[in-house]
């Protein structure tokens, strides 16, 4: 708000009579106590998007398998620095020339049963920063590591992810999970405590959070576990719920499709802005990715995720 509180009006103001209009309907609902709703889209409102997606998870998937064959036959130090990073065992697959043949996917983004949700918990029309499909494989190795841990997002305050199965997801698939937001206040505080009582120096906000500390704070009874058919799915606040997921067994995968609604300039997508000039509420959501001094989400994604 401080760095740009006329936008900030600017977007609420726009946001008033969109959820006005959609007042009465059945929308999913963000609960700003807990930060998070759980989801179920049927087949008019996931539309042409769920067999898009999983073509393009087919192409995709392909590529990665041949990136990985052989692993067994790599010299132990490749495997090893392999296995210490995010990429073994997620992947993020699209990139802004697939959505923008794709514009189905983007549509769904922007739906009513998506945006509305979003719009309202965060109260204002946000900045739409990312849509794209996370692949989870197994990671091959008996720990967990970064995002497998529970922990708070960085982007903002405040934000809203949508994650949508593409494929049925239950224990062996590593389903997302999470802890609401007012659980979460508790537990962070108690962990900081606990850590600060250890002689632990650095900011538990930046760090992971083990299994062991969640539960030496009592915070397990709290967790909440994603589970369900193609169509379901959770919107969260990943910046209030702890979280975590990707815990993958072998022989099997998660592929979700993700989506990200911010409260400010994040790492984005180029959407396609002129497909949405004659909708006030869905060009605001999408024209910050064509303006100066944007940061790509693809050249991150890329660069970190070896895609």
């Amino acid at each position: 708000m401080a760095r740009s509180p006329r936008e900030i009006r600017h977007r609420t103001r726009v946001a008033a009579p969109y959820l006005a209009k959609l007042a009465g309907t059945s929308q999913p609902f963000i609960d700003p106590h807990t930060g998070y709703s759980l989801l179920s889209l049927d087949a008019g409102d996931l539309g042409h998007a769920l067999s898009t997606c999983r073509q393009l998870f087919e192409f995709k998937q392909a590529g990665i398998d041949e990136r990985l064959s052989g692993f067994e036959g790599w010299t132990r130090e490749r495997r090893e620095k392999f296995l210490a990073q995010k990429q073994s065992f997620l992947r993020y697959l699209l990139d802004d020339e697939d959505l923008r043949l794709h514009p189905e996917i983007v549509d769904l983004a922007l739906s009513d049963r998506l945006l509305g949700p979003a719009t309202r918990y965060l109260e204002m029309v946000p900045y739409l920063s990312r849509v794209d499909l996370m692949y989870s494989l197994p990671r091959g190795a008996g720990d967990n590591i970064a995002s497998q841990l529970f922990h708070l997002d960085h982007e903002g305050v405040t934000q809203v992810k949508a994650f949508i199965h593409l494929f049925d997801v239950g224990d062996r698939e590593g389903p997302f999970t999470f802890i609401p937001a007012n659980a979460t206040t508790r537990i962070v505080n108690d962990i900081r405590r606990l850590r600060k009582q250890r002689g632990a120096s650095t900011d538990v906000e930046v760090r992971r959070y083990s299994d062991e500390e969640i539960a030496a704070v009592g915070g397990t009874k709290d967790i909440v576990t994603v589970k369900g058919p193609a169509g379901t799915g959770v919107a969260v606040d990943t910046s209030r719920c702890l979280h975590l997921g990707s815990r993958v067994d072998e022989g099997t995968f998660r592929l979700c499709l993700y989506i990200q609604y911010c409260t400010t300039h994040e790492l984005t997508n180029v959407f396609e802005v002129a497909r949405f000039e004659n909708d006030p509420v869905r060009h605001l959501a999408v024209k910050h990715s064509v303006e100066p001094g944007r940061a790509l989400a693809t050249d991150y994604t890329h660069k970190i995720m070896g895609g």
